[in-house]
Formats: structure tokens, sequence, C-alpha cells
């Protein structure tokens, strides 16, 4: 059980690939629309898995891993692949949907995630939203249709070191489905954000706003637009706190 720091817990140990050994660490499931990235707008199924690796001073998904703020028992449920697959139903998952797996950080459940997808029809279309400091497993990297893969600049507050593995990048830029997705505070982070996108294809790479609340949003949207037609980039709004003001599972 997590201590009062938020300290990182440590990942699930998965005995198997496929039976009743697998559980699960989730926050949430719900239905809304992909509110960032490429497929903005579209129709999807949300996994939310909790725990994550870094502690981003302006996270607007805390509940997911810090237990000092938040109630590990009221926000971490334990669950087998049956009860995830069942939730994933409920929520109106089908052969033609779209499943958005996110966090927290869902790869450090990397193993627990290749027994789910193993499990679901190849038709189910499959984003996973990564900070990139894992790289995926051979099967993860062939099932996953999408990955939107945003490491995370220093204004977030953890150390270089934590934060980038140049090799985990690599290793989801190769993969040829991966988009980077990166978090602009303001122009001073264009150094920054251009040593990131180096080896990315320009088209591949989106700048989108920090923001949290609609205010902040509408304040530095223009300008993240603004430094991502200078560079040659894409630029993404936060459609979620456009429509909902970032509130949860919608």
């Amino acid at each position: 059980m997590p201590g009062g720091n938020g300290a990182l817990l440590p990942a699930l140990t998965v005995a198997s690939a496929k039976g009743p050994s697998v559980q699960l660490r989730v926050s949430e499931v719900f239905q809304s629309v992909q509110g960032e990235g490429v497929s903005l707008g579209e129709p999807c199924v949300f996994l939310r898995f909790a725990l994550c690796n870094l502690r981003c001073s302006w996270c607007d998904t805390k509940y997911t891993w810090d237990f000092s703020q938040y109630r590990y028992e009221d926000e971490v449920k334990h669950w087998s692949l049956t009860e995830t697959r069942a939730a994933l139903e409920r929520a109106g998952l089908t052969d033609t949907q779209r499943l958005v797996i996110t966090g927290g950080e869902p790869l450090i459940q990397s193993a627990g995630i290749e027994a789910l997808l193993a499990e679901l029809p190849r038709a189910v279309v499959v984003e996973v939203e990564t900070n990139g400091t894992f790289a995926p497993s051979v099967k993860l990297a062939a099932r996953v249709d999408q990955w939107n893969v945003s490491p995370k600049l220093a204004h977030g507050g953890d150390p270089a070191h934590r934060r980038l593995r140049p090799e985990a990048l690599a290793a989801l830029m190769a993969t040829g489905r991966a988009w980077l997705k990166l978090v602009v505070m303001d122009t001073d982070d264009t150094e920054e954000l251009l040593e990131l996108a180096r080896g990315w294809p320009a088209s591949r790479v989106l700048l989108m706003p920090q923001a949290t609340s609609r205010e902040e949003l509408a304040e530095r949207l223009p300008a993240v637009q603004a430094l991502a037609a200078e560079l040659g980039f894409n630029a993404c709004t936060r459609l979620h706190i456009e429509r909902w003001g970032g509130k949860r599972g919608v």
C-alpha cells in the first residue's frame, strides 16, 4: 500500500502472458472523444491505467499516481483481464471502436496490456499514450495502431535523466506508427523541443499548449499554433478542455 509521499508503486508482476494470473491496476474506463493528437475528435473508449514514473507539476491526472493527495483505495482498481474486458464492453467498446490506452504511464504495465490486447478483436483500433520512457515489446509494437509519444520538457519539473530516454523514443519512432506530441508552455521551449524533434518527420510532430483550464488554453493556443507554423510542425488543441474544462471522465 502506498505511503504518504506519493512514491511510485512497484510495477505489477505478471506470471503469465495469459490467464487469471494477470492483474491490471486501472484508474478509470469511459467513452468520449479523443481530445488530443492526430485522431482529435474521434469517438473512442478510454482505458486509463494507474501509476506513473514521472511527476509533472502540471499533470491533470494526478489521481492516477499522487497518493499523497488521493487515496489509493479510492482511485485504483485491481482488475483481471475478464474484469477489464467487461468494463470496456460496458463503456461501449465494439469491434469497430477505437480504444485509447492512457495513464498515468500505461507502459509500466506493458505485459498486462499485451495480454489484454491479445484477447480483443484485431479490428479494434488501439492508441497508446506514453511519455516515451519505455520501449514497447515486439508484440506491442506490432499490435498498437497509433503511438502518441509525449516526452516531457523541463517545465514539467522532472530531471532529464528520468524524463528523457533516447533509446525508448527511437524504438517508438521505429514502429512507423508514432507521432511526437510535445506539450509547450511558451516560446522559451523552442530550443528544447527542436532537440526532441530531431530525427522525427516534421509531419509527425505536434505542438500542444500546456493547459489545464479553458482560460490557460485560450491564452496559450495562439502562440503555440504560431510557433508550430514557424517551425514547420503541426499544432493541436485540447478538445476535452475546450468542451468540458478538463472535467474528469468525459
